[in-house]
């Protein structure tokens, strides 16, 4: 099987997921063309993953698939976006037709998952890599920036902290297909770290009652420095709020991680419509403290203020 042989068998193993719903052109020809609704703006995201680096190396294929489409689409959710459609590209050392099957059926479950369409891609030789960018719509002027963080604004998150610490502590990549982990990751660390849950419904449901949102890729304080940074406030954060996974201490869970869950803000007065919120969506959720003038992050546990890691930094070893 040649390089446009096996093309066509990925554009055919995906099906319906390659027309419709804003596609009209998908893969097959030099460009997609998407249809964008009325009144409304596009959102995009891009993501690198790297073997070794955002996963282990000898992970299977279609759980790396699953990873990568999850990740690119956990950005959109931050901005408040509804996904609309993706293009994949993968370099490889060499043509491994069962391989690359494998990765797109991880790729086709995911994107059922998150109703986004495959609207094209590229494969080339090289270092083994896969590149996603997303694409989701937004009403015009409702994107959720990170400088929109308000003096005063609750700080909330998603979800529960630090699978990645804990499958990382003990990777074991057994040969476990996507089918069989999905019903586990809110309990297996190791499922929770190949089948990232971003908050797609939640996200778009407090759209009109955030101020600010971001994903949570690096850790809750590289996140939270951005929030600062981009707004000029800081955050004030009691770390025995934190939701973690069993075994962990939360000062641990707050520097380096990527749950892909949602770090947002919100006044106080939006409480319980964002619990209404999370009710309909299924999404757990709590408040972790507050904005505040002074453009620092403290955090504090047991009534004691402590100090946490930074969060993850691809550049920080580089000489």
């Amino acid at each position: 099987m040649n390089e446009f042989e096996l093309i066509d068998r990925l554009i055919q193993s995906f099906g319906s997921l390659t027309s419709g719903q804003g596609v009209v052109v998908g893969p097959g020809d030099d460009a997609a063309v998407l249809d964008l609704p009325v009144g409304e703006q596009l959102v995009v995201s891009t993501d690198t993953l790297v073997p070794d680096v955002h996963f282990p190396a000898e992970s299977a294929a279609d759980l790396i698939g699953f990873r990568a489409i999850a990740v690119s689409v956990s950005d959109l959710t931050a901005m408040g976006a509804k996904p609309l459609a993706m293009t994949i590209a993968v370099t490889m050392p060499t043509l491994d037709p069962p391989w690359m099957e494998r990765l797109a059926h991880g790729f086709a479950v995911a994107a059922t998952e998150f109703d986004i369409q495959i609207a094209g891609g590229n494969l080339a030789r090289g270092p083994l890599n896969i590149t996603v960018t997303v694409h989701g719509t937004i009403a015009t002027g409702q994107a959720l920036l990170r400088s929109g963080m308000q003096l005063g604004d609750d700080i909330w998150v998603t979800g529960t902290l630090g699978a990645t610490t804990v499958f990382l502590a003990n990777p074991c990549c057994t040969d476990s297909d996507v089918e069989e982990l999905l019903p586990h990751r809110d309990r297996c660390a190791q499922a929770r770290y190949f089948l990232p849950h971003p908050r797609v419904l939640f996200g778009t449901s407090i759209r009109e009652l955030a101020h600010a949102a971001i994903d949570i890729s690096d850790g809750l304080d590289s996140e939270l420095h951005h929030l600062s940074r981009a707004s000029g406030y800081g955050a004030e954060i009691d770390l025995g709020r934190l939701p973690v996974w069993a075994g962990l201490q939360p000062s641990h869970v707050a520097g380096p991680d990527d749950s892909y869950e949602l770090l947002f803000t919100a006044s106080s007065s939006a409480r319980q419509a964002i619990l209404k919120c999370a009710s309909d969506t299924q999404t757990p959720v709590v408040v972790l403290g507050n904005v505040v003038a002074e453009p620092t992050i403290e955090y504090q546990l047991d009534g004691k203020r402590i100090h946490v890691a930074s969060g993850y930094d691809h550049f920080s070893s580089a000489t």
